[in-house]
């Protein structure tokens, strides 16, 4: 079965909700099962829940409603133009040019007429001849392979993959051998890119932010059963692998990251029994965290958002946590993590690592993360 494409949210989007959890609701259905056609008008937050405000689909008086987000599914969106979201509208580009290029490699026969004799292999020799494309790739950095391959429409009847031998010194069997070999040497690097401190983050007793981050893998085979629940993933509703990774708080560095777990296991399990609760005990530090690591055996380590917090605490908390997410979603702009895993958990194993010392280097450099400070005073 396809992979379902994700919607996003914006303007124009229709959507249904449950009639029932629209506001104000007077004159609304009140059965529990009805359903409402809406489109979505604009954004909104109540505190640090997301909102939506809409109107009733071929509503004349285009009366407004409202909503928490969770209970709005999108049928259909609007413009990619009018997206709510920056980064929704970057990942609806990067996933249709994914699409379209999954769709010309999975052409993997032939054409009846070979490479040799092509109409194409005599395009690319003019263009060489007319100095339009370089006989060496070195001599020309700025063009690309793809920008090559899509300078002619005849290019697109040959297999993308086979023809980057030309270019690389490598055929391609070859050249994903090279590919591992760079993942676990990139792997290699954590040792001196992701580590706790030195200084144990001096007087700061809120240390780093901690999360489980999901991926989706091949289903893994039980000796018994069709399916192993141990892995079952409630973000995918697939089997899944689960990372545990700490953000420094005040710092562009990823200090703390474990696994691979099996994505049933629990985020509050993992950090009580795999490592991160003994190291905050043994250094004397707390960490933030969400809802789902509430628990009162170690709120001496761990704090979460809770109806205690002053203004200030909870919008500090807040900040902290969406920019950990913000470190999260770094690591899902790579194919290999955001779509089905399809190799081993050893190689998973190695591509995580390896993606989060990437990562890593990228808010050191070009992508850093905001401060979570908040002022005193703050109302």
């Amino acid at each position: 079965m396809a992979k379902k494409k994700r919607l996003f949210p914006g303007i124009g989007a229709k959507c249904t909700i449950l009639t029932r959890f629209m506001k104000p609701n007077g004159g609304l259905s009140k059965e529990k099962d009805h359903r409402s056609i809406v489109v979505l008008k604009e954004f909104f937050y109540e505190g640090h829940r997301l909102c939506f405000r809409f109107n009733l689909d071929g509503d004349d008086q285009q009366k407004i409603y409202h909503s928490n987000a969770r209970y709005v599914r999108i049928d259909s969106e609007g413009s990619i133009d009018d997206f709510f979201f920056e980064a929704d509208k970057k990942k609806r580009h990067d996933g249709d040019a994914i699409e379209k290029a999954e769709a010309i490699m999975s052409k993997k026969k032939e054409p009846a007429i070979k490479w040799k004799h092509s109409r194409a292999r005599q395009l690319l020799y003019q263009d060489i001849m007319d100095n339009k494309v370089p006989l060496d790739p070195k001599d020309d950095l700025s063009l690309s392979l793809e920008d090559i391959f899509s300078m002619h429409a005849e290019y697109a009847e040959y297999d993308f993959e086979r023809q980057r031998e030309a270019t690389f010194q490598y055929c391609p069997s070859w050249s994903r051998r090279k590919i591992w070999f760079w993942i676990n040497r990139i792997a290699a690097l954590q040792s001196e890119k992701i580590f706790w401190p030195k200084d144990n983050f001096g007087n700061d007793i809120w240390a780093i932010t901690v999360d489980g981050v999901h991926c989706w893998i091949q289903e893994p085979t039980h000796q018994e059963f069709s399916k192993d629940t141990s892995y079952f993933s409630h973000k995918y509703n697939h089997a899944g692998l689960c990372y545990e990774l700490g953000i420094s708080k005040g710092s562009n560095r990823l200090v703390w990251m474990n696994g691979p777990f099996p994505a049933g296991k629990s985020d509050l399990k993992i950090f009580q029994e795999d490592g991160l609760k003994a190291m905050l005990i043994a250094k004397k530090k707390m960490c933030i965290a969400d809802g789902g690591y509430a628990g009162s055996d170690h709120i001496h380590h761990c704090s979460t958002p809770n109806i205690h917090d002053s203004r200030p605490v909870r919008r500090f908390k807040a900040r902290a946590l969406k920019r950990h997410e913000k470190f999260n979603g770094l690591i899902k702009n790579f194919h290999s993590v955001d779509c089905r895993f399809r190799h081993s958990i050893g190689k998973f194993k190695s591509v995580f690592e390896a993606i989060c010392v990437i990562c890593q280097y990228q808010i050191e450099t070009d992508k850093p993360l905001y401060h979570v400070l908040v002022e005193a005073n703050f109302q």
